[in-house]
C-alpha cells in the first residue's frame, strides 16, 4: 500500500497516476517516463472508468496527480465537477486531424491515441459482413452469440451506449438495446472479460475497443476488429488534477504521452493504438478520410446523464438477461408463425409485447436533468441521497417487472391460440 503524507498525497511517488488502464498497457510507458526523466518513484493506481470517476468524486486516497483513461465521459464529468486543471494554451486544433477533436478546447483533457468501438472476433472462427451498422446486431441471426461488459463498470462500454441513444434517439436507441440484450450470451464484469470471451470461444462476437481486441495476447495471437459503419473515433485522454497542477512532473507526463516516443510505443504488437501523430498514420493504414460519423457525441449531454443510462441498462438487461433473453426468443419465435402474424386478433398483442420490451421508465428530458442525475451521483452527501436514490430504482424495478410480467401472460395467450388451432379446437 502507498505511504500517503497529510495533503491525501502519496508520500514516497514523485507522480502519481490513476488509469482506467492494466498494467500491460501502462508499464511501458512509465518505464521510458522513467528512463527519460531518471526517476523511479511513479506511483500507478488502476480502477475501471466508473471506479475512477468515484475515485475522483469522493476524493479518496491517494489524491493523484494524473487521470488517464479512455472515455471522453469521464474526462467531461470531472471538468464539471471541478477535479482537473485547465492549460487551454496547450490545447490543439482538430484541424490538423480532419476535424477530429484531439483536446477539450478549455484546455481540461489532452488526448494521446484515437480509438473507436466495434465489433472483436476470431476471423478463424466466424466472419462479419464488409460494413456493419450498431443496429445489425439486433438481428435474430446473432442470438446467443454477442457479448458486452456493462456500461456501470466499463467507460468504454457506456460510451457504446450512449453513442447508440444520441445517434439512433432516446426511445429507438433503447429499443435496440433492448433488441441486442436480447441476443447477449453474457455480459462481462469487465470489458476484459468480452475480448476473453471471444478468445476462448465462449461467444462469437463483443462488442468493444479496437485496441482492447487488436493487442496481442499472450499466446502472440489478435482478436479480428470490426469498427462500425459510419465509424467514429474518440481520443484517449489524459488529465492534471487540480493538485497535480503543482507537480512539474504532471505536465511533463502529458508532454510525453504526445512524444514522438511514446507515440511509436503504441504501435507496438502488444499496444497497438492509433497515435494522434498524423505522421505515423500511414504506418498503419490509417485514413481520417474515410472518417464520416453519424454525428458529433454530445459530451455534456453524456456527461450530466451518465449514472441514469448505467442504472436503467443494468435494470432492463443486465439484472434481467435471462429473462429477456426468453421473451425475446418467444416473441421473434410467435412474430414469424403465420397464423399469430395474419391473426386480427393476435397483431395487437404482439406489438404489445414488444412495446413491453422496448421502453423504459424515464423521458429522456428526465434523463437530461441535472436534479434527476444527482440523485445517483456519488459526489452528494449520502444521507440526501440514498432514500431518493433507492425509491427511484424501486420505481424502474417495478416498472420493468410488471413490462415484462405483461409480456409473459400474452406471449402465453398467442402461445394457447397457437396450440387450440393445431388441435383444433377453433373448428
Amino acid at each position: 500500500m502507498l505511504a500517503i503524507s497529510a495533503s491525501g498525497k502519496a508520500a514516497a511517488c514523485e507522480l502519481t497516476i490513476l488509469t482506467s488502464y492494466p498494467s500491460s498497457f501502462y508499464k511501458p510507458f512509465i518505464d521510458l517516463f522513467n528512463e527519460q526523466r531518471g526517476i523511479t518513484d511513479v506511483c500507478v493506481q488502476n480502477k475501471n472508468t466508473i471506479g475512477l470517476i468515484a475515485h475522483m468524486r469522493e476524493s479518496r486516497r491517494p489524491v493523484p496527480d494524473i487521470v488517464w483513461a479512455s472515455s471522453p465521459v469521464a474526462f467531461e464529468l470531472l471538468d464539471q465537477q471541478g477535479a482537473l486543471a485547465r492549460f487551454p494554451e496547450k490545447a490543439q486544433s482538430p484541424s490538423d486531424r480532419v476535424g477530429i477533436t484531439v483536446d477539450a478546447p478549455n484546455g481540461s483533457r489532452f488526448g494521446f491515441a484515437l480509438s473507436t468501438v466495434g465489433v472483436m472476433y476470431r476471423a478463424d472462427a466466424v466472419s462479419l459482413p464488409t460494413s456493419m451498422e450498431i443496429a445489425d446486431l439486433a438481428a435474430p441471426e446473432y442470438v446467443g452469440m454477442v457479448g458486452m461488459s456493462s456500461p456501470s463498470r466499463s467507460g468504454t462500454t457506456h460510451l457504446f451506449v450512449e453513442n447508440l441513444l444520441q445517434q439512433y434517439g432516446w426511445q429507438e436507441g433503447w429499443a435496440l438495446l433492448s433488441q441486442i440484450g436480447g441476443n447477449l450470451a453474457t455480459v462481462t464484469a469487465r470489458s476484459f472479460g468480452v475480448r476473453d470471451g471471444v478468445a476462448r470461444g465462449r461467444f462469437a462476437y463483443g462488442i468493444g475497443i479496437d485496441f482492447l481486441a487488436q493487442a496481442q495476447l499472450p499466446s502472440g495471437e489478435g482478436l479480428s476488429f470490426h469498427s462500425f459503419t459510419p465509424g467514429w473515433y474518440f481520443p484517449a485522454s489524459v488529465a492534471v488534477t487540480g493538485l497535480g497542477a503543482s507537480n512539474a512532473l504532471s505536465l511533463e507526463f502529458v508532454d510525453f504521452l504526445r512524444s514522438r516516443d511514446a507515440q511509436e510505443l503504441l504501435l507496438e504488437p502488444q499496444i497497438r493504438r492509433i497515435p494522434i501523430d498524423p505522421g505515423l498514420w500511414k504506418k498503419i493504414g490509417f485514413s481520417p478520410l474515410n472518417y464520416k460519423p453519424a454525428h458529433r457525441l454530445d459530451l455534456k449531454l453524456a456527461a450530466a446523464r451518465i449514472a441514469v443510462v448505467n442504472a436503467l441498462f443494468d435494470d432492463m438487461v443486465t439484472h434481467r438477461l435471462l429473462e429477456i433473453q426468453k421473451l425475446w426468443g418467444s416473441l421473434r419465435r410467435l412474430e414469424s408463425t403465420p397464423v399469430i402474424a395474419q391473426s386480427d386478433s393476435m397483431r395487437p398483442l404482439l406489438e404489445s409485447v414488444r412495446d413491453a420490451l422496448e421502453v423504459v421508465p424515464v423521458a429522456a428530458f428526465m434523463a437530461n436533468e441535472q436534479s434527476f442525475e444527482r440523485v445517483f451521483s456519488d459526489s452528494v452527501p449520502l444521507e440526501n441521497t440514498v432514500a431518493g436514490r433507492l425509491r427511484v430504482q424501486d420505481s424502474w424495478s417495478n416498472d420493468f417487472s410488471q413490462r415484462f410480467k405483461s409480456a409473459r401472460e400474452l406471449i402465453a395467450r398467442m402461445d394457447s391460440f397457437q396450440s387450440h388451432l393445431d388441435t383444433g379446437a377453433f373448428e
